[in-house]
């Protein structure tokens, strides 16, 4: 380990002090190239020329993101980088952070958000970028491949997603920019429930199909609006206003001399919900759903003398959430789908509120007075950095120091209200049960009280520490960039018993020779102290070639090829995963105890010895290689880029396999998982004018597949029951052929010799019928087979098209994405499961199975008995959950310098709509989030931008 660490060492300093005596000036090698070619790529703990990167990265700017209206800055990333994966969260405000993944999965303990998310060159966490400002961005690049992850050591081998806030520049004068924009979004796509006279009648028919005598002797009384005896509610207009409303307000100061730069932004943002009347008890008692953030930024970048350089970078930001009390959105919307329109009246005919013994919940009820919970969060984002140049002593040297403190502090306030409710009582008949005056009587529910606490629940702390020496020289056709960095981090937080701890050195040595040639080396020498001693420390190299064929003597005059290079990348990255840690350990846990004293005694807590340590316990570990091709044709019109990749992952943790449980012990999760994850990602643009009008279009592409090459597992009686070979979270379930029949039974209702039964349960007519897939004539687990794809999408597909003319601009991005099945048994259970559990029915069901539609039923007969026949995974239940949506639309003008505008730089107007429309293969949903829970948006935006 230590010649490891001396060769990194080593390998920088002899770049740094070879040759003192040579050229004192940095030869620039992307002189032989094209314009533009001087871009710098960020590499969150590095930068690069753009022409001279060999690693697989992609960059998008601040102002890609402004053209979504989205509170959360993640959900603008939607599409937009190919191969980073957006999975959508719920629309609730302020809790709407997506899962991200870059490349796809490779490991089954690493899911969505595992990835390394750098702020400014910093880890944060994720709840760090979600309430930043898309106007206080200046960038945002995915490092994909191990040339530009293997720095990163153990928290390299899910990929790095790195932002960059906005510098100061030198100018003549201030820069100042206002923004403003105003949206109004609605639901894309509720849940479509039956009304009271449909739940009824087909309740009756449930209960037939049961052999259960009717609930309701009359279904047609509920086809009144107006009866609260035989009520006919549509809970999502109860509770659901059309519209919610999101503000979003900034205003940025930039500018500076060649001793000072700085940028300054101060942004507001209000996102109402859509939660109908929630302050019609009192307006300062409001629970609609509210999220309101307040962003302070200031970035200052200092040149104090003519070798010393600092910057700085200070963020605060502010948020509140407010949402009912008791209760979370996933609850509500739950129960607007579960409870019936018949259940009960919103208010009683007294004006009391309505309620049922059976569901215990009335929405609007709840909504107005069961009080408020709101939260307060804190985020402050500090990093200061340092750089001393000492070309004194070697030409192209610099020390450079970064220390940064990012942290999230949540506290919380609830009013906490209780009333009474009140079930209006029928009778047999469903009738309404009169007093002696004639009266309606009731059934009182609950308490009146009322309470009030606070206190704070979440936290976490992300404290950094870096040194080192940079280096970057030319000697004529030879050029040299390195630098080497000791780092060291700290991260705690809430329920956590001890910080997780990294420490190391990294460092990378890039050369080029004329412009032409490129070898990069990058390594990372890192540990952390969840192994045991001896065992803390690994190292994690890579290496990247580079050619740029279009600076060879013949492609050099080829007008057609403006730019074009080949690359190429092989290396290791590796993570740790917080929960699982320590696992060289043997720890105590919970047991029975003994009881002593006399009578009953009194109980001593026992301890039992834990599970045998992995005395190997060590990290993940991910070998990659990656080729790549960049290039710019046709006068620099059109743009390509494609990679290809192929991804082992060694070491995955993973339970072992057949230990009987009377040996009396257990082990640890041992190091022996393994699985690949291969693919590719292209982008291609095409810009171009003719005369005043300017115009674009753009696609990218991105698939990754991941297959299991080690998996323990019990003994199973066919391979296809092994997780071997097949995808990470492969969709597994029972094939379906149709529905049992009559004719599958005969007169006594037995099956009959031939027809295949079910473990599950005694099936009957209308019940879903699978093939018996090992011919043992009975359906069991032993059938369930792998099928489809996962709910991560293989292949993701964007569309990006748009042009200016006259002050006139527009923009339109499309994205797609396709090998992805939903299962509507893990995410819309209650959806496609009526009646049972006193559950509601929907529109899922209006084709239910009867001896009439035998032929063309397409779900299965309605009961109100739970069918473990029909509960169970089968294709029957999995969907289809390609889909393409129009992620945004935007149209702008820009007025000209007229008038009382002459004083301004630009004023412009402009019109976004996100999330427009929506094609999928779901009947009755949409494909995204199934329609479940707090709905996804479509939102329409007017705003504003004022530059001075």
């Amino acid at each position: 380990m230590k010649r490891q660490y001396i060769s990194i060492l080593s390998l920088s300093l002899l770049a740094a002090w070879s040759n003192v005596h040579a050229q004192t000036t940095v030869t620039d090698s992307v002189k032989v190239l094209q314009t533009g070619s001087n871009k710098m790529v960020d590499l969150g703990m590095r930068s690069e020329k753009q022409w001279r990167t060999t690693a697989a990265t992609y960059t998008i700017t601040g102002d890609d993101l402004a053209r979504t209206s989205a509170a959360n800055l993640l959900n603008a990333l939607q599409g937009r980088i190919p191969g980073l994966t957006v999975v959508t969260g719920s629309g609730e405000p302020g809790y709407d952070n997506p899962g991200l993944y870059i490349r796809g999965t490779s490991s089954w303990n690493l899911g969505a958000n595992r990835l390394a998310i750098y702020l400014d060159g910093f880890p944060v966490e994720i709840g760090a970028l979600s309430p930043l400002s898309a106007f206080e961005i200046e960038s945002v690049t995915v490092l994909k491949d191990a040339a530009a992850t293997a720095i990163y050591g153990l928290q390299g081998g899910t990929g790095v997603l790195s932002v960059r806030t906005k510098k100061g520049n030198q100018s003549e004068r201030i820069q100042i920019t206002a923004n403003g924009r105003y949206s109004v979004g609605t639901p894309i796509q509720l849940p479509q429930v039956m009304n009271a006279y449909d739940y009824t009648r087909l309740y009756n028919q449930a209960l037939a199909n049961d052999g259960l005598p009717a609930k309701f002797p009359n279904p047609d009384l509920y086809k009144a609006t107006n009866d609260p005896v035989h009520p006919n509610v549509n809970w999502y207009d109860e509770v659901l206003r059309k519209i919610s409303v999101l503000q979003d307000y900034n205003l940025t100061f930039r500018g500076g001399t060649d001793k000072a730069r700085y940028f300054v932004l101060m942004g507001y943002t209000d996102y109402a919900g859509i939660y109908k009347n929630a302050d019609a008890i009192d307006v300062d008692y409001g629970t609609n759903a509210k999220y309101k953030r307040l962003n302070l930024r200031a970035n200052v970048d200092l040149q104090l003398s003519k070798n010393l350089s600092v910057g700085v970078n200070l963020s605060g930001i502010t948020e509140d959430r407010i949402t009912p009390n008791g209760f979370s959105a996933s609850t509500i919307f739950n129960n607007l789908g579960r409870i019936p329109a018949a259940a009960f009246p919103v208010k009683n005919p007294d004006d009391t509120w309505g309620a049922n013994g059976v569901y215990g919940f009335n929405p609007v009820q709840l909504l107005q007075q069961s009080g408020s919970y709101n939260s307060h969060a804190r985020n402050l984002q500090t990093a200061l950095n340092i750089t001393e140049r000492l070309d004194q002593f070697v030409p192209g040297l610099s020390l450079t120091g970064l220390i940064s403190f990012n942290n999230q502090y949540i506290g919380t306030y609830q009013k906490i209200f209780t009333v009474r409710s009140y079930e209006l009582l029928k009778d047999v008949n469903d009738q309404a049960i009169l007093d002696g005056k004639g009266n309606y009587t009731y059934k009182a529910f609950g308490a009146i009280s009322q309470s009030i606490s606070d206190g704070g629940n979440q936290h976490w702390q992300h404290n950094t520490v870096q040194v080192g020496l940079n280096y970057n020289r030319g000697f004529g056709a030879h050029t040299f960039s390195g630098a080497i960095q000791g780092r060291r981090e700290n991260y705690t937080h809430d329920g956590q018993v001890y910080a997780v701890r990294t420490q190391g050195l990294f460092g990378y040595l890039t050369y080029d020779y004329n412009g032409k040639y490129i070898v990069d080396f990058s390594s990372s020498y890192s540990g952390a102290a969840d192994f045991a001693p001896g065992s803390q420390y690994g190292f994690f190299p890579a290496v990247g070639a580079g050619w740029i064929l279009s600076n060879e003597q013949f492609l050099k005059n080829q007008k057609f090829v403006n730019f074009l290079k080949l690359r190429a990348s092989y290396g290791k990255t590796g993570n740790i995963n917080e929960d699982q840690r320590f696992l060289f350990e043997k720890w105590a846990v919970g047991g029975n105890g003994w009881y002593t004293g006399a009578d009953a005694g009194t109980n001593q807590a026992g301890r039992l010895e834990g599970a045998n340590p992995n005395a190997a316990f060590t990290w993940e570990a991910k070998t990659a290689v990656n080729f790549g091709v960049e290039a710019q044709l046709l006068n620099n019109k059109l743009s390509f880029t494609a990679d290809v990749f192929h991804e082992k992952r060694t070491g995955i943790l993973q339970a072992p396999a057949s230990i009987p449980t009377f040996t009396g012990f257990r082990f640890q999760r041992l190091n022996e998982g393994v699985a690949e994850n291969k693919g590719f990602e292209a982008a291609l643009t095409f810009k171009d004018k003719a005369g005043a009008f300017q115009y674009y279009a753009g696609a990218t592409a991105a698939f990754a597949r991941n297959k299991i090459i080690s998996m323990a597992q019990e003994a199973q009686p066919a391979s296809y029951l092994y997780n071997q070979g097949y995808r990470i979270d492969q969709m597994r379930g029972l094939q379906q052929v149709g529905f049992y029949q009559q004719g599958d039974f005969d007169a006594n209702g037995v099956l009959k010799e031939g027809v295949v039964k079910t473990s599950y349960t005694t099936p009957k007519p209308g019940d879903l019928k699978y093939v018996d897939q090992d011919g043992n004539g009975v359906i069991n687990d032993y059938d369930i087979v792998p099928m489809k794809y996962t709910k991560i999408p293989e292949l993701t597909l964007g569309f990006n098209l748009g042009f200016k003319y006259k002050g006139f601009d527009f923009d339109a991005f499309v994205q797609a994405v396709m090998n992805r099945t939903v299962s509507l048994l893990d995410d819309a259970f209650d959806y496609t499961h009526p009646f049972v559990n006193n559950n509601n029915i929907t529109a899922f069901s209006k084709n239910a199975w009867t001896p009439e539609t035998a032929a063309t039923a397409t779900s299965p007969r309605l009961s109100t008995l739970n069918n473990s026949n029909n509960n169970i995974r089968a294709d029957f239940w999995m969907r289809n959950g390609n889909f393409l949506k129009l992620r945004s639309v935007e149209l702008g003008y820009t007025f000209p310098k007229k008038g009382f505008l002459k004083k301004m730089n630009t004023m412009r107007v402009f019109l976004i709509g996100n999330n427009l429309f929506t094609i999928d293969q779901l009947d009755d949903m949409e494909a995204e989030r199934l329609s479940m829970g707090y709905p996804l948006m479509k939102s329409y935006s007017f705003g504003l931008s004022a530059k001075f």
